[in-house]
């Protein structure tokens, strides 16, 4: 049996003909075509996610890229018995919010937040909107705590199960961190309305 020769219950459950699983331990083994797969299977999703977070193409890229660098680096730490998506995600999202910090980016406004951080936006499209760039300027002034869960679950559409995957937290810390983090996020933006009214 071949290197690449999986049993039919390590399949991915995309269909992949090998599991997240067996490519990480092959990579581990010093296979980079292992590690070509993994990239090949998560590229897509990885750079929506960073596209949704920046806002911007080529940081986009940029930081999909950093991503796959430093999840090869850090697969002697990976927890096999986890699931490999969401702790890719969270290495996806820690990058991007370095990214963002770097920017200093402090303009936001008062907007729905439900309606900014579930709105499309992809790299294919003409660009996101003025209330998506927003949302995503906004969420950079919160902390990590709290901006780290909130963005894999509204940019990223991540099940609060998959969060607390991400993050290495239980799921009753991940809701808490979700509350705390609209509660926190909602009082920014309330105080950025203010000061736009009081400047008007």
């Amino acid at each position: 049996m071949s290197g690449f020769d999986t049993p039919r219950s390590e399949a991915s459950e995309d269909g992949s003909a090998f599991g997240d699983r067996h490519l990480v331990a092959l990579a581990c083994g010093g296979s980079s075509e292992a590690f070509d797969l993994l990239i090949e299977r998560y590229l897509p999703s990885i750079q929506r996610l960073c596209w949704s977070m920046l806002c911007d193409r080529s940081d986009a890229e940029d930081a999909a890229q950093e991503t796959f660098v430093r999840s090869y680096r850090s697969l002697n730490r990976y927890d096999a018995e986890r699931p490999f998506a969401p702790w890719l995600r969270g290495i996806a999202a820690k990058v991007c919010l370095q990214t963002l910090r770097r920017r200093g980016r402090r303009n936001s406004r008062e907007l729905s937040l439900e309606d900014s951080f579930h709105e499309p936006v992809a790299p294919e499209d003409e660009g996101p909107s003025q209330q998506a760039i927003e949302a995503v300027r906004a969420l950079s002034q919160l902390k990590d705590t709290y901006r780290l869960p909130l963005a894999l679950f509204y940019l990223e559409d991540a099940s609060v199960a998959e969060v607390a995957e991400a993050l290495g937290i239980s799921q009753g810390a991940a809701r808490v961190r979700l509350h705390r983090g609209r509660e926190q996020l909602r009082e920014i933006l309330m105080a950025e309305r203010e000061v736009s009214d009081v400047q008007a």
